[in-house]
């Protein structure tokens, strides 16, 4: 068989035919694709916008907020600032009154500081003065205390020889009392048998007889006294 003229070209453009097709259809696809791309991007930028307005909107209320706070403290500073200002001027117009007070107070304090000395001085001359006589007092007192003490010292020596001689004087009563109660109940005939023979004339002239203070005579019996006169007490 002859081959058709238009074979090879029939054939190249049914190839060509086929390119196209395909090639419409992945545009076809393209756009599909490109359309869906489309619309979510527009969704996006629907929906960055509406949070672009939404945060401008957040952000004109906080500068609103803002301004307001500004204004307020402005206001409440300007105020505080003329409030300090008075103050100021206040603090200037005391200063010069407590320069003024100061002046008087240093010279006040002047006056106390040399009254303060003067009456330091005369305190102090009062003190050695009262120093002085306290010594000499005490000097004094020291003196009469230790002669006060000598002479204790000398009555306590002169009491204790009184009491041992007052001691003695006493048991030698007693031993003439005894002596004489028995010469009396007739249990001694003489003085020998006691063994003091001359105890009568001893009893007459010692001192410690209490017939001498009495006024009482020894009649040939020791301890008897004369008619009227009363017993001497023996008691110690």
């Amino acid at each position: 068989a002859v081959a058709h003229p238009f074979d090879d070209a029939f054939v190249m453009m049914k190839q060509m035919q086929g390119e196209l097709n395909q090639i419409k259809t992945e545009l076809q696809n393209e756009k599909t694709r490109r359309t869906s791309e489309v619309g979510e991007l527009q969704r996006e930028v629907r929906t960055l916008r509406g949070q672009l307005e939404q945060a401008l909107k957040d952000l004109t209320a906080a500068n609103d907020r803002v301004a307001c706070a500004l204004t307020s403290e402005t206001a409440i500073r300007g105020r505080a600032l003329e409030m300090l200002r008075k103050e100021v001027a206040d603090a200037i117009h005391l200063s010069s009154e407590v320069h003024h007070l100061k002046t008087i107070q240093a010279t006040h304090f002047g006056k106390l500081a040399t009254d303060f000395k003067a009456e330091r001085h005369e305190r102090q001359a009062g003190q050695q003065t009262l120093d002085a006589m306290l010594s000499s007092e005490v000097q004094t007192r020291t003196e009469e205390c230790e002669m006060l003490s000598n002479q204790m010292m000398a009555f306590r020596t002169e009491w204790d020889a009184n009491l041992r001689e007052d001691r003695l004087n006493v048991a030698a009563l007693v031993k003439d009392v005894n002596i004489a109660g028995q010469l009396l109940a007739g249990k001694v005939l003489d003085y020998e048998t006691l063994g003091i023979s001359d105890l009568a004339t001893t009893c007459a002239s010692s001192p410690n007889n209490p017939l001498n203070s009495t006024g009482g005579t020894v009649n040939g019996t020791l301890g008897r006294t004369s008619p009227g006169e009363s017993r001497p007490n023996t008691s110690p």
